[in-house]
């Protein structure tokens, strides 16, 4: 990319990663990130950065080139000649001559098929402990929008966990055998008791 003076919006995995391969090639980035990922105490990936992340913070390259701005959540970005304008609360402006990055995530498609569930105090789909929905029976959401309580099932080596007991709720419905899917047990892909879960992530 063109330049040496970068801003990037988001500070999650996205971010970082957009950040320290340009501070890798010696461009200077300020990360922005409306809380402070890179500083929250725990394990669970859905809500702190991964160990990979993290470590590649302390390379200094990273720790030379990038200036990290948390809780400045973005408010605007806006064009004027040769310079873009960030425009945060407080009247707080950066500008920089390239265009920002943006990596501040995505919205899940579930939003889609909101009109199908009831709704958690979060926003997201309330469902059964089956992952069904309690207002439309027999349909049942599978992926990185599952929610349970305080558990967050949003990467896919914690969600597809699930997968059996989706399965299983289905075999169940239409008296069929569910018998074979305690192999997924053993292999640790069956999570249908989420005490075991504690307050750090199952993974």
């Amino acid at each position: 990319m063109e330049g040496d003076d970068f801003i990037v919006i988001g500070g999650f995995e996205s971010g970082v990663d957009a950040a320290y391969h340009l501070a890798s090639r010696g461009r200077n980035v300020r990360l922005l990130d409306r809380g402070c990922p890179w500083e929250r105490n725990t394990s669970d990936p859905s809500v702190a950065l991964s160990t990979y992340s993290l470590e590649r913070m302390r390379e200094t390259c990273f720790t030379t080139h990038v200036e990290l701005l948390p809780d400045t959540s973005v408010i605007s970005v806006s064009r004027s000649d040769d310079q873009y304008r960030v425009s945060a609360p407080g009247g707080r402006h950066f500008t920089t001559p390239t265009a920002p990055i943006l990596a501040g995530g995505f919205l899940g498609s579930h939003r889609l098929v909101m009109d199908l569930f009831e709704q958690r105090d979060d926003g997201f789909p309330l469902l059964s402990e089956h992952d069904e929905s309690t207002r439309v029976p027999g349909l049942f959401l599978c992926g990185p929008s599952v929610r349970h309580g305080d558990h967050i099932f949003c990467f896919i080596f914690k969600f597809r966990m699930r997968f059996a007991v989706v399965a299983k709720a289905i075999a169940t419905s239409l008296g069929l055998p569910a018998t074979r899917l305690e192999e997924y047990r053993h292999w640790g892909m069956y999570l249908d008791d989420l005490s075991c879960c504690g307050e750090e992530c199952i993974c």
